[in-house]
C-alpha cells in the first residue's frame, strides 16, 4: 500500500495536471489560426473557476459551511470544473473523467482532506452551473476530434 505521503502528492498533482491538459486542449487551435475557438475555451475555463473561487470567497465572507458544521471543499470544485471541461473537449472520455474524478473524491475520502458531506455539498452548489456552462459553451469550443458538418450549397 502506498504511504500518506505518496497519496498526498497524486492527490495534490490531480487538479494541475487536469489544468494543464485544459490549458494545452484550449490553446491547441492556435497553430492553425483558430483564434475565437482558443478563447472560447480558455474563457470556458476561466469562467468555471470564477464560479468555484467566487463561492469560496462568498463562503468565507459569509460562513455558509461553518454554519453547517462543514467545509467547502475548494479542491473539489475545480476538479468538478476541470472534468466539466474535459467531458466537453473530449465528450468520448467523459467516462474516463467521471471515474477518475470519483477516484479523486475517493482518495479525499482516504486522506481525510473532507468528509462525505463537505464533497456532496460542494458537488450540489458546484456542478449545475459547471454543467450549464459547459453545456452553453459546447456548441462553441468544437470538441476536440468532433468535425463540424460541411455547409451544404
Amino acid at each position: 500500500m502506498l504511504d500518506y505521503e505518496t497519496l498526498d502528492a497524486i492527490a495534490d498533482a490531480y487538479t494541475p495536471l487536469l489544468g494543464g491538459l485544459w490549458l494545452l486542449l484550449a490553446v491547441s487551435p492556435l497553430p492553425r489560426g483558430q483564434w475565437r475557438l482558443a478563447a472560447l475555451r480558455i474563457a470556458l475555463g476561466l469562467t468555471t473557476l470564477v464560479v468555484c473561487y467566487g463561492l469560496m470567497f462568498a463562503d468565507k465572507a459569509l460562513g455558509i459551511w461553518p454554519a453547517l458544521g462543514l467545509d467547502y471543499s475548494t479542491h473539489s470544485a475545480v476538479a468538478i470544473a476541470a472534468v466539466g471541461i474535459l467531458g466537453t473537449l473530449l465528450p468520448r472520455l467523459r467516462p474516463t473523467w467521471i471515474a477518475s474524478l470519483l477516484a479523486y473524491f475517493a482518495l479525499m475520502l482516504y486522506q481525510r482532506y473532507h468528509s462525505l458531506a463537505d464533497i456532496a455539498t460542494t458537488a450540489a452548489v458546484i456542478a449545475p452551473p459547471v454543467v450549464w456552462l459547459c453545456m452553453r459553451f459546447a456548441p462553441h469550443v468544437a470538441p476536440i476530434g468532433h468535425r463540424q458538418p460541411a455547409p451544404q450549397p
